[in-house]
């Protein structure tokens, strides 16, 4: 079945293939810098509110400091 993705059974000029599905190289090239450029502040912003959060809250915390909830 290669090229066709999604082949149209009305009329075959109108499938889909590979190539009508694909991105061009500047979309490409586009998202992988942008993937470079957020995907570190994304995973160190995940790391920071993880290492914030981190603990166990008992009751006894909760009575002495009500901002805890």
């Amino acid at each position: 079945m290669f090229p066709f993705i999604l082949p149209s059974s009305i009329d075959p000029a109108s499938s889909l293939t590979v190539w009508n599905a694909s991105s061009s190289h500047l979309t490409l090239f586009i998202m992988l810098v942008c993937t470079i450029i957020f995907l570190p502040l994304i995973l160190i912003y995940t790391a920071w509110v993880y290492r914030v959060l981190w603990g166990r809250t008992s009751t006894a915390e909760l009575k002495t400091n009500p901002d805890l909830y």
